[in-house]
């Protein structure tokens, strides 16, 4: 046997021995509770086990407050809390209001750009937890507008 042929199979038995078939619902018991809620309050609820929010200035939330395009909005999020723990940003009008959440080491910038889909206006929420447990948020209203029309 050649060289080449023996070394292609070893690594088809290898790829086809790691393969394992993940049902949907398998895949979706491992995903977090608060990713598949259909209300922000529960979102909230199962990812902070609280849905009380702290308004603070110190909780930066940079959207546009005219979305053109609903399936792409530009969100920029920071703080300048001590010691955050967690990010995590809730569109109250998606039918799963959790869109994206950070879990932030130690001595990192806790700053982040990404773009997410609105299906309609709505409030874009910003939460920040500190290491001690304590809960801070900022919102700010986001039209969308079919066509970049503004009405």
């Amino acid at each position: 046997m050649k060289r080449r042929k023996f070394i292609g199979l070893g690594i088809s038995a290898v790829a086809v021995a790691a393969m394992q078939t993940i049902s949907k619902a398998d895949l979706l018991k491992e995903l977090p509770k608060a990713f598949a809620d259909k209300k922000a309050n529960s979102a909230l609820k199962d990812l902070y086990g609280s849905s009380t929010l702290n308004k603070s200035d110190k909780v930066k939330l940079k959207v546009p407050d005219i979305a053109e395009n609903g399936g792409a909005v530009p969100i920029t999020v920071s703080t300048t809390i001590p010691n955050p723990k967690t990010m995590s940003v809730f569109i109250e009008g998606n039918p799963r209001p959790l869109a994206v959440a950070w879990e932030i080491q130690e001595g990192t910038l806790p700053e982040f750009s990404t773009r997410v889909k609105m299906r309609k206006t709505s409030k874009v929420i910003l939460v920040v937890e500190d290491t001690n447990g304590k809960i801070y948020s900022t919102t700010k209203q986001v039209k969308v507008t079919v066509g970049g029309c503004g009405g």
